[in-house]
């Protein structure tokens, strides 16, 4: 099971990102505290860490300990899920979806979503839509 997890002190926008991005991948969330990089390490093969850097999100996915691939994201928005529930995350953009296939539940959109987004479904009927520099 892949943990979800945040920087050290994530203000709450970053908490609930992680803990719908974990319930989207049938992950675990664990909240970090002050866990170090080897701590986390220790928890499972495939870690993802959300944190926010100045105008920008970031989530690092890691597998055994190394780094996988780091995906900056620009904007992310909620709104009201229309309907049932879609597990996993969509992605718009070939190179993500190849990083992440053989790590976590993860689809690949193509065109039907435009470019570089990452779309999932949290809980309390949420939808993410989050924009990604590539």
């Amino acid at each position: 099971m892949t943990v979800v997890t945040t920087s050290r002190k994530p203000v709450p926008e970053v908490r609930s990102l992680s803990r719908d991005l974990a319930f989207s991948i049938g992950g675990e969330y664990v909240t970090r505290g002050k866990a170090g990089m080897g701590d986390l390490f220790s928890l499972d093969e495939t870690i993802l860490i959300v944190s926010k850097s100045g105008p920008l999100f970031l989530i690092q996915a890691f597998s055994s300990g190394e780094p996988l691939v780091e995906i900056a994201v620009k904007s992310f928005n909620v709104e009201e899920r229309p309907g049932v529930i879609a597990r996993g995350v969509f992605v718009s953009d070939r190179p993500l979806y190849e990083a992440l296939k053989d790590r976590i539940d993860v689809v690949f959109a193509g065109e039907a979503l435009p470019e570089h987004r990452i779309v999932f479904d949290g809980t309390q009927r949420k939808r993410y839509t989050l924009k990604v520099i590539r």
